[in-house]
């Protein structure tokens, strides 16, 4: 009898490990079209950059955490949620989110139907505007 409960011991932590075991991280922002699972690996497509954006990117430029109560947007990229500021959309030169530790008004620069767009929120009663418009006047909420 005492084989047996080895047996079964091992195959119940097995079914708890397969169970418990981490899937990849998708979209934070429900139904963001820039966020795939591909072959188990998380592929972000970054928002497109204003001309002046490319440059700093491409000088390696970083930026500095938002002030306190300062206003930024957030962007997924490939190792997880960062904040920007102003038009610079990188994960390159953004810094990594605060979420979760410092409340701040905050935009969601996220891809739905095909769209770049900037979203006052995740919640499905979101407003947003298209990023091409450039950035949206004093709609972001504290999050």
């Amino acid at each position: 009898m005492k084989p047996f409960l080895h047996i079964a011991a091992a195959l119940i932590l097995g079914l708890v490990a397969t169970i418990t075991q981490a899937e990849p991280a998708g979209a934070v922002f429900p139904g963001n079209e820039a966020v795939k699972i591909v072959n188990g690996k998380r592929v972000v497509e970054p928002p497109p950059l204003t001309e002046g954006t490319k440059r700093a990117v491409k000088a390696g430029l970083k930026m500095r955490p938002a002030a306190p109560g300062g206003e930024v947007f957030m962007i997924e990229g490939k190792d997880g949620l960062f904040e920007c500021h102003g038009g610079y959309f990188s994960d390159t030169g953004c810094v990594p989110s605060s979420m979760g530790t410092s409340k701040l008004p905050r935009f969601w620069t996220v891809k739905l139907k095909g769209t770049w767009l900037h979203c006052d929120t995740r919640a499905p009663s979101r407003k947003c505007e298209p990023v091409s418009d450039g950035t949206p006047a004093g709609m972001s909420k504290v999050e």
